[in-house]
Protein backbone atom coordinates (compact mmCIF):
# COMPACT_ATOMS: atom_id res chain seq x y z
CA UNK A 1 0.00 0.00 0.00
CA UNK A 2 1.52 3.18 -1.10
CA UNK A 3 0.50 6.27 1.49
CA UNK A 4 1.03 9.86 -0.40
CA UNK A 5 1.73 12.65 2.23
CA UNK A 6 0.71 16.28 1.22
CA UNK A 7 1.20 19.09 3.78
CA UNK A 8 -0.73 21.85 2.98
CA UNK A 9 0.12 25.53 4.67
CA UNK A 10 -3.11 28.05 5.54
CA UNK A 11 -1.41 31.20 5.43
CA UNK A 12 -3.65 32.98 8.44
CA UNK A 13 -4.27 28.99 10.44
CA UNK A 14 -0.42 27.74 9.41
CA UNK A 15 -2.43 24.47 9.99
CA UNK A 16 -1.03 21.26 8.76
CA UNK A 17 -3.17 18.76 7.23
CA UNK A 18 -2.20 15.05 5.89
CA UNK A 19 -4.04 13.61 3.31
CA UNK A 20 -4.03 9.73 2.83
CA UNK A 21 -4.58 8.17 -0.18
CA UNK A 22 -4.82 4.39 -1.21
CA UNK A 23 -2.42 3.59 -4.43
CA UNK A 24 -1.96 0.50 -6.03
CA UNK A 25 1.49 -0.52 -7.90
CA UNK A 26 1.81 -2.50 -9.93
CA UNK A 27 5.10 -4.67 -8.04
CA UNK A 28 2.41 -5.20 -5.36
CA UNK A 29 1.21 -8.32 -7.47
CA UNK A 30 3.24 -10.59 -5.67
CA UNK A 31 1.63 -9.80 -2.48
CA UNK A 32 -1.54 -10.28 -3.67
CA UNK A 33 -0.55 -13.76 -4.85
CA UNK A 34 0.60 -14.45 -1.69
CA UNK A 35 -2.39 -13.23 -0.02
CA UNK A 36 -4.17 -15.88 -2.18
CA UNK A 37 -2.22 -18.47 -1.51
CA UNK A 38 -0.52 -18.31 -4.82
CA UNK A 39 3.03 -18.51 -3.87
CA UNK A 40 4.53 -20.52 -7.33
CA UNK A 41 3.08 -17.84 -9.46
CA UNK A 42 4.43 -14.95 -6.93
CA UNK A 43 8.01 -16.45 -6.85
CA UNK A 44 8.16 -16.39 -10.75
CA UNK A 45 6.40 -12.62 -10.79
CA UNK A 46 9.06 -11.24 -7.88
CA UNK A 47 12.22 -13.22 -10.11
CA UNK A 48 10.64 -11.15 -13.21
CA UNK A 49 10.94 -7.39 -11.00
CA UNK A 50 14.77 -8.46 -9.42
CA UNK A 51 16.16 -8.77 -13.03
CA UNK A 52 18.68 -6.06 -14.10
CA UNK A 53 19.19 -4.53 -16.48
CA UNK A 54 15.42 -4.84 -18.19
CA UNK A 55 15.25 -7.28 -20.44
CA UNK A 56 11.72 -7.45 -23.01
CA UNK A 57 11.22 -10.16 -25.25
CA UNK A 58 10.06 -9.57 -29.01
CA UNK A 59 8.24 -12.29 -30.28
CA UNK A 60 11.43 -13.51 -32.48
CA UNK A 61 13.64 -13.72 -29.22
CA UNK A 62 10.94 -16.04 -27.86
CA UNK A 63 10.97 -18.36 -29.97
CA UNK A 64 14.57 -18.31 -30.85
CA UNK A 65 15.15 -18.85 -26.99
CA UNK A 66 12.29 -21.08 -27.18
CA UNK A 67 14.10 -23.52 -29.29
CA UNK A 68 17.35 -22.99 -28.43
CA UNK A 69 19.04 -25.54 -26.43
CA UNK A 70 18.64 -24.93 -22.75
CA UNK A 71 22.00 -25.43 -21.57
CA UNK A 72 23.01 -22.51 -24.04
CA UNK A 73 20.98 -19.83 -22.64
CA UNK A 74 22.89 -17.66 -20.32
CA UNK A 75 21.65 -17.71 -17.03
CA UNK A 76 20.05 -14.42 -16.26
CA UNK A 77 17.72 -15.68 -19.33
CA UNK A 78 16.50 -18.79 -17.53
CA UNK A 79 14.98 -20.15 -14.43
CA UNK A 80 15.03 -23.77 -13.64
CA UNK A 81 13.79 -23.58 -9.67
CA UNK A 82 10.77 -22.08 -9.23
CA UNK A 83 8.65 -24.01 -10.99
CA UNK A 84 8.32 -27.93 -10.00
CA UNK A 85 6.11 -30.32 -11.25
CA UNK A 86 4.84 -31.52 -7.98
CA UNK A 87 3.26 -28.37 -7.95
CA UNK A 88 1.96 -28.05 -11.35
CA UNK A 89 0.61 -31.88 -11.25
CA UNK A 90 -2.34 -30.68 -9.29
CA UNK A 91 -4.15 -28.92 -12.12
CA UNK A 92 -6.18 -30.31 -14.37
CA UNK A 93 -4.46 -28.98 -17.55
CA UNK A 94 -0.75 -30.72 -16.42
CA UNK A 95 -3.09 -34.10 -15.28
CA UNK A 96 -5.13 -34.34 -18.37
CA UNK A 97 -1.86 -32.83 -20.38
CA UNK A 98 0.70 -35.97 -19.01
CA UNK A 99 -2.57 -38.57 -19.87
CA UNK A 100 -2.95 -37.52 -23.35
CA UNK A 101 1.01 -37.04 -23.96
CA UNK A 102 1.79 -40.26 -22.66
CA UNK A 103 -0.63 -42.31 -25.05
CA UNK A 104 0.68 -40.75 -28.13
CA UNK A 105 4.80 -39.44 -27.61
CA UNK A 106 5.94 -43.01 -29.25
CA UNK A 107 4.17 -41.30 -32.54
CA UNK A 108 5.97 -41.32 -35.94
CA UNK A 109 7.80 -37.67 -35.21
CA UNK A 110 8.78 -38.58 -31.43
CA UNK A 111 10.30 -41.94 -32.81
CA UNK A 112 12.23 -39.70 -35.31
CA UNK A 113 13.57 -37.37 -32.76
CA UNK A 114 14.16 -40.20 -30.41
CA UNK A 115 16.51 -41.53 -33.42
CA UNK A 116 18.08 -37.94 -33.74
CA UNK A 117 18.93 -38.06 -30.35
CA UNK A 118 20.38 -41.12 -30.00
CA UNK A 119 22.49 -40.41 -33.24
CA UNK A 120 23.40 -36.94 -31.91
CA UNK A 121 24.83 -39.22 -28.28
CA UNK A 122 26.92 -42.33 -30.54
CA UNK A 123 26.14 -44.62 -33.24
CA UNK A 124 24.13 -47.27 -31.62
CA UNK A 125 24.54 -49.20 -34.82
CA UNK A 126 28.67 -49.89 -33.16
CA UNK A 127 27.63 -49.41 -29.42
CA UNK A 128 25.40 -49.30 -26.63
CA UNK A 129 23.88 -45.81 -26.57
CA UNK A 130 22.31 -44.09 -23.33
CA UNK A 131 20.64 -41.33 -22.90
CA UNK A 132 18.38 -39.15 -20.00
CA UNK A 133 20.75 -40.31 -16.86
CA UNK A 134 20.65 -36.95 -15.53
CA UNK A 135 18.18 -35.27 -13.30
CA UNK A 136 19.61 -31.95 -15.33
CA UNK A 137 16.69 -30.50 -17.33
CA UNK A 138 18.37 -28.27 -18.89
CA UNK A 139 20.76 -31.54 -20.17
CA UNK A 140 17.44 -33.36 -20.78
CA UNK A 141 15.93 -30.67 -22.64
CA UNK A 142 18.49 -30.70 -25.17
CA UNK A 143 19.61 -34.36 -25.44
CA UNK A 144 16.58 -36.40 -24.51
CA UNK A 145 13.28 -34.62 -25.10
CA UNK A 146 11.12 -36.31 -28.11
CA UNK A 147 7.91 -34.94 -28.08
CA UNK A 148 5.20 -32.12 -26.58
CA UNK A 149 1.65 -31.35 -26.17
CA UNK A 150 0.36 -27.00 -25.36
CA UNK A 151 -1.53 -27.10 -22.91
CA UNK A 152 -3.83 -24.48 -20.87
CA UNK A 153 -6.45 -21.85 -22.31
CA UNK A 154 -7.03 -17.96 -21.64
CA UNK A 155 -10.52 -19.28 -20.89
CA UNK A 156 -9.40 -21.27 -17.72
CA UNK A 157 -10.67 -20.84 -14.21
CA UNK A 158 -8.85 -17.78 -12.61
CA UNK A 159 -6.57 -19.60 -10.43
CA UNK A 160 -2.92 -20.24 -9.76
CA UNK A 161 -2.40 -22.05 -12.91
CA UNK A 162 -3.75 -19.29 -14.80
CA UNK A 163 -2.09 -16.91 -12.69
CA UNK A 164 1.78 -18.07 -13.34
CA UNK A 165 1.66 -20.66 -16.07
CA UNK A 166 -1.65 -19.98 -18.45
CA UNK A 167 -0.80 -21.55 -21.61
CA UNK A 168 1.89 -23.59 -21.75
CA UNK A 169 4.19 -26.74 -23.03
CA UNK A 170 4.33 -30.01 -21.71
CA UNK A 171 7.35 -31.87 -22.87
CA UNK A 172 8.27 -35.45 -22.48
CA UNK A 173 12.24 -37.13 -22.63
CA UNK A 174 13.10 -40.92 -22.17
CA UNK A 175 15.49 -42.29 -19.70
CA UNK A 176 17.15 -45.71 -21.22
CA UNK A 177 19.77 -47.30 -24.21
CA UNK A 178 19.98 -48.95 -27.14
CA UNK A 179 20.22 -52.81 -27.15
CA UNK A 180 20.35 -55.73 -30.30
CA UNK A 181 17.80 -58.57 -30.12
CA UNK A 182 17.75 -60.75 -32.81
CA UNK A 183 20.11 -58.68 -34.67
CA UNK A 184 17.84 -55.66 -34.54
CA UNK A 185 18.20 -52.39 -33.22
CA UNK A 186 15.87 -51.19 -30.02
CA UNK A 187 15.91 -48.56 -27.97
CA UNK A 188 14.80 -49.66 -24.28
CA UNK A 189 12.68 -47.34 -22.12
CA UNK A 190 13.46 -47.63 -18.50
CA UNK A 191 11.47 -44.46 -17.55
CA UNK A 192 9.89 -41.30 -18.63
CA UNK A 193 9.96 -37.39 -17.88
CA UNK A 194 7.66 -34.63 -17.95
CA UNK A 195 8.02 -31.12 -17.38
CA UNK A 196 7.34 -27.65 -18.70
CA UNK A 197 8.75 -24.95 -20.75
CA UNK A 198 7.86 -21.67 -21.57
CA UNK A 199 8.73 -17.90 -21.47
CA UNK A 200 7.36 -15.70 -18.63
CA UNK A 201 7.00 -12.67 -20.68
CA UNK A 202 4.47 -9.96 -21.69
CA UNK A 203 5.25 -10.34 -25.23
CA UNK A 204 1.78 -8.64 -26.75
CA UNK A 205 1.05 -10.52 -29.94
CA UNK A 206 -1.30 -7.70 -31.75
CA UNK A 207 -2.10 -4.16 -31.31
CA UNK A 208 -3.65 -4.45 -28.28
CA UNK A 209 -2.56 -5.29 -25.13
CA UNK A 210 -3.38 -8.37 -23.60
CA UNK A 211 -4.99 -8.03 -20.10
CA UNK A 212 -4.06 -10.20 -17.21
CA UNK A 213 -6.66 -9.71 -15.01
CA UNK A 214 -8.28 -6.87 -12.48
CA UNK A 215 -5.93 -6.79 -9.54
CA UNK A 216 -5.73 -4.84 -6.25
CA UNK A 217 -3.56 -4.76 -3.48
CA UNK A 218 -5.17 -8.22 -2.07
CA UNK A 219 -6.52 -10.16 -4.82
CA UNK A 220 -7.58 -10.39 -8.36
CA UNK A 221 -11.05 -10.52 -9.79
CA UNK A 222 -12.68 -13.73 -11.12
CA UNK A 223 -13.89 -13.85 -14.47
CA UNK A 224 -17.47 -13.23 -13.89
CA UNK A 225 -16.43 -10.02 -11.45
CA UNK A 226 -14.16 -9.22 -14.63
CA UNK A 227 -16.09 -8.94 -17.07
CA UNK A 228 -18.66 -6.70 -14.38
CA UNK A 229 -15.82 -4.37 -13.86
CA UNK A 230 -15.03 -4.36 -17.38
CA UNK A 231 -18.40 -3.88 -18.65
CA UNK A 232 -18.10 -0.36 -16.42
CA UNK A 233 -14.82 0.56 -17.31
CA UNK A 234 -15.50 0.54 -20.71
CA UNK A 235 -18.64 2.24 -20.34
CA UNK A 236 -17.26 5.14 -18.31
CA UNK A 237 -19.34 4.14 -14.98
CA UNK A 238 -16.65 5.16 -12.80
CA UNK A 239 -18.72 6.11 -10.23
CA UNK A 240 -20.33 1.87 -9.82
CA UNK A 241 -16.69 1.30 -9.85
CA UNK A 242 -15.16 3.41 -6.77
CA UNK A 243 -18.41 2.06 -5.14
CA UNK A 244 -18.43 -1.51 -5.36
CA UNK A 245 -14.87 -2.35 -6.59
CA UNK A 246 -12.68 0.40 -4.84
CA UNK A 247 -8.65 -0.26 -5.19
CA UNK A 248 -8.78 -2.60 -8.43
CA UNK A 249 -7.49 -1.37 -11.42
CA UNK A 250 -7.16 -3.51 -14.83
CA UNK A 251 -3.29 -4.81 -15.59
CA UNK A 252 -2.31 -5.32 -19.31
CA UNK A 253 0.99 -6.85 -20.56
CA UNK A 254 2.02 -3.06 -22.01
CA UNK A 255 2.15 -1.63 -18.26
CA UNK A 256 5.26 -4.11 -17.46
CA UNK A 257 6.49 -2.95 -20.91
CA UNK A 258 6.02 0.65 -18.90
CA UNK A 259 7.10 0.04 -16.06
CA UNK A 260 10.60 -1.57 -17.73
CA UNK A 261 11.63 1.77 -19.32
CA UNK A 262 10.69 4.33 -16.23
CA UNK A 263 12.63 2.06 -13.55
CA UNK A 264 15.15 -0.24 -16.08
CA UNK A 265 14.59 -3.44 -14.17
CA UNK A 266 12.24 -6.22 -14.74
CA UNK A 267 13.13 -9.39 -17.20
CA UNK A 268 11.27 -11.51 -19.26
CA UNK A 269 12.91 -15.15 -19.02
CA UNK A 270 12.69 -18.96 -19.70
CA UNK A 271 11.22 -21.55 -17.38
CA UNK A 272 11.85 -24.53 -16.98
CA UNK A 273 10.43 -27.04 -14.38
CA UNK A 274 11.97 -30.09 -13.04
CA UNK A 275 11.46 -33.67 -14.30
CA UNK A 276 8.30 -35.97 -13.31
CA UNK A 277 9.71 -39.22 -13.82
CA UNK A 278 7.12 -42.43 -14.76
CA UNK A 279 7.59 -45.89 -15.72
CA UNK A 280 6.64 -46.33 -19.40
CA UNK A 281 3.09 -48.25 -20.55
CA UNK A 282 4.24 -51.82 -21.55
CA UNK A 283 3.85 -51.17 -24.96
CA UNK A 284 6.17 -48.19 -25.08
CA UNK A 285 9.08 -49.97 -23.17
CA UNK A 286 10.97 -51.32 -26.06
CA UNK A 287 10.97 -49.17 -29.86
CA UNK A 288 12.42 -51.02 -32.68
CA UNK A 289 14.59 -48.53 -34.02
Amino acid sequence: MGIDQTITSMDKEKQEKRVEADFFHLDMIPQAMDNMGWKTASQLMKHWFSITPECAFNKEMKNELLSTDAYLIENSKINTNIVNMSWAIQFNQVKDGIIELGKKWNSIKGKEQLIDRIFNAGDYNKEAIKIGYTDDVKILDSTAQINFKRIGSKLDTVNEWYGAMGNTTLKICVRGYTSKENMKNQFNVESIGYYLKDTYDFVDDGTISEPLGVWSKDRILDKKESAIYMSSYMSGFFGELVRTYSGFVPVFNKDFRAWQRKHKTGGDFIILSDILWMQPAEKDKIIPL
